[in-house]
């Protein structure tokens, strides 16, 4: 790409004269730029045109604000995450490779993680990495895109409208899936309906199939192939059996099949079949689906086992909503072992804060053999053993006795319970 070509691509303007550029790349963070064109973003926190020098050792920069360099073209536009708009789907339609585009309130890593597992028996699959969903993560997975690769795979976060939408369009996706529709970042969205009417964006640059969650009350009357446990029609779940460390169900694809996965909770079976579905359209043999299920570990921080000493940590800490919570709490209950249960604040609830956290009592009740520890200024709204700060609920558990207990951790990120669950494993 010409420089010029690159000016007219983000809509910009060139404010100071220029040298021939040879365009190699392009960058949002300054650390780790090499001769790239450099996108300056303005966060909350942190103000990209901050680091604009002579010094930046960029090829060009693209800038909201009119910037003069003596050795490095500057392009001034009005907002620089639409430059990434602009460049993200310039990329995209250059190498025009299918894209699997996934969204949702819950679950959209793990089930990211299982297709890359199972399209990776057979293709090269560029994604993106851990959580990184927003227009930065994908534009930084996108940029990443060359000749060698089959398949794109992203996941796609919000909690605004329009969200998705700019993404959709950015990636023109060949499949789209949507996970559930829950209840995070209902505070900035009022109710679920709006936050359905946000993850349905994922619908203005499909250029494919859609593929939902069945079982899903708002997902389950769209117009698309639906995976689920109840449904009478698609790709379903029977037979159903859930045991302390696995659980089992049978699927119909050419013939009966069992599917094995190593989370024994219900609320992955749509997960699965999703996955499942996503490798049969792509050409996977079922058999090699189903191995790569069964062999599947779960993501760092969610519901992910970890037997130390003479317990078991059960780590579900990356983030926290009403739903996930249900289906953490739903996992552990198989275990027949005594329980300790602790929950940070689940966040972004807004006015909801306070409902959505008394109704984690009526999920408790159905636990027995159970101590229940809290932390937080929500938390308080369950009935429990409640803590200010994560100190003093540490401070706690070194006066109990661990032995054989499978102690589960739930909370938003802000919570920082990784920090409880680093002096576990001590």
């Amino acid at each position: 790409m010409e420089l010029k070509e690159l000016i007219e691509l983000v809509k910009g303007i060139l404010i100071n004269d220029y040298k021939d550029v040879n365009i190699t790349g392009f960058s949002t963070d300054t650390r780790t730029i090499n001769n790239e064109v450099y996108i300056a973003l303005k966060g909350k926190n942190l103000d990209g045109h901050r680091f604009i020098t002579n010094d930046l050792k960029a090829s060009v920069v693209i800038s909201e604000e009119e910037i003069y360099l003596d050795d490095i073209p500057v392009i001034k536009v009005s907002n620089t995450y639409d430059s990434l708009y602009y460049i993200g789907r310039y990329i995209k339609d250059k190498y025009n490779i299918p894209v699997i585009a996934i969204t949702g309130s819950n679950g959209k890593t793990t089930l990211k993680e299982l297709i890359y597992n199972i399209l990776s028996t057979k293709y090269k699959v560029l994604k993106n990495k851990e959580n990184y969903n927003n227009i930065i993560g994908i534009f930084n997975t996108i940029k990443k895109l060359n000749n060698t690769y089959d398949l794109c795979i992203l996941e796609m976060g919000m909690n605004h409208k329009g969200e998705i939408s700019t993404l959709s369009k950015m990636v023109q996706p060949t499949t789209g899936i949507i996970t559930n529709i829950g209840s995070a970042h209902i505070g900035y969205l009022k109710n679920k309906k709006q936050i359905y009417k946000a993850k349905m964006e994922i619908l203005d640059g499909l250029n494919g199939d859609l593929i939902v969650n069945g079982d899903d009350k708002y997902l389950k009357k769209s117009n698309s192939f639906k995976c689920g446990s109840k449904l009478s029609n698609d790709l379903i779940a029977y037979k159903i059996n859930i045991y302390s460390d696995y659980m089992c169900f049978d699927i119909y694809v050419d013939q009966e099949y069992q599917v094995i996965f190593n989370i024994p909770s219900k609320y992955y079976i749509s997960t699965i079949l999703e996955a499942i579905k996503v490798g049969l359209e792509y050409n996977i043999d079922i058999k090699t689906i189903l191995k790569v299920i069964k062999e599947f570990k779960s993501v760092d921080k969610r519901l992910k086992y970890i037997k130390i000493n003479n317990y078991t940590i059960v780590d579900d800490t990356y983030n926290a909503s009403y739903e996930s919570v249900r289906c953490g709490l739903n996992t552990i209950n198989q275990t027949k072992n005594r329980k300790i249960i602790i929950l940070g604040d689940m966040l972004e609830l807004g006015k909801f804060s306070k409902k959505y956290h008394k109704k984690i009592n009526g999920l408790l009740k159905e636990i027995d053999n159970k101590e229940v520890i809290t932390v937080g200024n929500y938390t308080k709204y369950i009935k429990s053993n409640h803590f200010k700060n994560n100190q003093h609920l540490i401070n706690y558990l070194k006066s109990i006795d661990l032995k054989n207990k499978y102690i589960y951790l739930k909370g938003s990120r802000k919570m920082k319970l990784d920090e409880i669950v680093k002096y576990l494993m001590k």
